[in-house]
């Protein structure tokens, strides 16, 4: 996979965030705090996401669909 280390970087930022907004919960922060951090949660989600689309599928994979 080409990209391992970006996919893998963006994947610690997203376990930050959910880290982040469990603290959050925990000490009742206001909701918009809460709000901020679910939309870089889902960014980060959306990029990854875009990231796998764009890696060539293997021999493997092609078979499959």
């Amino acid at each position: 996979m080409r990209n391992r280390n970006l996919l893998n970087r963006k994947l610690d930022t997203l376990e930050s965030v959910l880290i982040n907004l469990k603290r959050i919960v925990n000490t009742q922060e206001p909701v918009e705090s809460y709000k901020i951090n679910i939309g870089k949660a889902l960014g980060l989600i959306e990029d990854i996401k875009d990231m796998v689309e764009r890696q060539p599928l293997s021999p493997n994979e092609i078979n499959r669909l």
